[in-house]
């Protein structure tokens, strides 16, 4: 084994053995790593993942002939909802209007239309009222004294009454009005006092007198002031549409459907009656 026997040279046969050695230790290393390389996939360094390659692939294609890839198809999915599992609590639906309902919130349709007759006390007190309204022809104004406006005797002036509106249904509130205005032609000073001030409602023959603002609420007050020649003064109170006496002891009933009859007064001075129709 250690000494080649032939006719050749001795080194012939050793690089021989050398020749055979490599290749049979090559032979082994190879199938080594083919070994290795099937009981580990990816282990030689290369991408083993098919759809790598194809998203490659098609990006370069698209690349190539100046087309842009789907930006929708990039997008990450948005996750879907949730669907609750059986037999939880569902939430809640939101609310819904009535098909049926006016337009408008519930606030503002109870406020519309006449108050109804047992929604609650009525203030009956006269008050201010600042309800625009026309001058009065008066005589040409003469200059006041030097002492000041003189006092406004009653034919100085003149008593109005009047109404919201000239009907009214028979459970509804009406507005009385009574409006001084003072017809001379100069001016002069009156106490506007609501001890002094009356509105009343008459039966339509003018009989009797079925309600007073003087009955159940009348204040004293010290309203002095200068009447302009010409321009209205006017109060006004909610009739709540019930009978009174005087001291407003007795119960009250409401009065009819029907036609009524509407006095203010000032003092002495009473107006014309205005025509009130209830019902």
């Amino acid at each position: 084994m250690l000494d080649p026997v032939g006719p050749l040279p001795a080194s012939v046969y050793w690089r021989r053995r050398a020749v055979a050695v490599g290749a049979a230790l090559l032979a082994l290393f190879s199938l080594l790593w083919l070994t290795t390389w099937l009981l580990v996939p990816g282990a030689a360094g290369e991408d083993t993942t098919p759809t790598g390659a194809a998203a490659m692939s098609t990006a370069t294609g698209s690349q190539e002939h100046g087309s842009t890839p789907d930006s929708g198809a990039a997008a990450p999915a948005s996750p879907a909802p949730e669907s609750p599992a059986p037999g939880a609590p569902q939430p809640p639906l939101p609310a819904t209007a009535d098909p049926g309902a006016p337009p408008g919130s519930a606030d503002e349709r109870e406020s519309t239309g006449p108050a109804a007759p047992n929604a609650g006390p009525v203030d009956e007190t006269v008050r201010p009222d600042d309800t625009p309204r026309p001058s009065v022809p008066v005589p040409d104004a003469t200059a006041s004294p030097p002492t000041g406006p003189v006092p406004c005797a009653d034919p100085m002036i003149e008593v109005r009454a009047e109404t919201g509106q000239q009907s009214y249904p028979a459970d509804a509130r009406p507005e009385l009005r009574l409006v001084v205005t003072n017809v001379s032609g100069e001016p002069c000073v009156r106490d506007l006092d609501g001890a002094e001030q009356e509105i009343a409602v008459w039966s339509g023959d003018g009989a009797e007198k079925l309600w007073s603002s003087n009955d159940c609420s009348n204040p004293a007050t010290d309203d002095l002031r200068t009447l302009v020649p010409g321009e209205p003064v006017a109060f006004a109170v909610t009739w709540s549409g019930l009978r009174s006496e005087p001291g407003c002891a007795a119960e009250r009933a409401r009065v009819e459907p029907g036609g009524y009859r509407v006095l203010a007064r000032l003092g002495a001075v009473v107006s014309e009656p205005a025509p009130l129709l209830m019902g």
